[in-house]
């Protein structure tokens, strides 16, 4: 017993401790580098989808609801469409936003997901987002 407890005993402590120094950047802003995304050792780059035409917005929209798991009379489905009448309810709607996001690469706000409830305004929000795009050269803030 009086062993185990002077193995106890000599186990190193360690202690992690914040730096007391903040970092200086020397005048310059720190830009943050791109995240990068790893699996099985190897880099994962991610090409995104991209939807120029209203034609393709709205069969990408259409292919995604049609295949997911919950949608029911999926031949009923159309851009009209309340998602409520297919059985999605709200977080089947966050389930299809976080697709949209993994699938285009920007973020859809959680102020806009109670206003996604057809699939129409899916198309309209993809349209908004790819247009402002075009015109800013970036994707919008959330």
């Amino acid at each position: 017993m009086i062993r185990g407890l002077r193995l106890l005993q000599m186990r190193p402590i360690f202690c992690f401790a914040a730096d007391k120094t903040p970092a200086t950047t020397q005048g310059k802003q720190q830009q943050a580098k791109p995240i990068q995304v790893y699996k099985d050792g190897q880099l994962i780059t991610k090409n995104y989808v991209q939807l120029k035409k209203q034609q393709d917005i709205e069969g990408y929209v259409l292919t995604l609801v049609k295949n997911y798991y919950r949608t029911t009379n999926k031949s009923a489905l159309t851009l009209d469409s309340e998602l409520e009448q297919h059985g999605l309810d709200s977080l089947d709607s966050i389930e299809l936003s976080m697709q949209i996001e993994e699938d285009l690469g920007y973020v859809i706000s959680a102020e806009t997901l109670p206003v996604l409830n057809k699939v129409r305004h899916y198309v309209n929000y993809i349209k908004q987002v790819e247009q402002y795009k075009v015109e800013n050269n970036s994707a919008p803030l959330a």
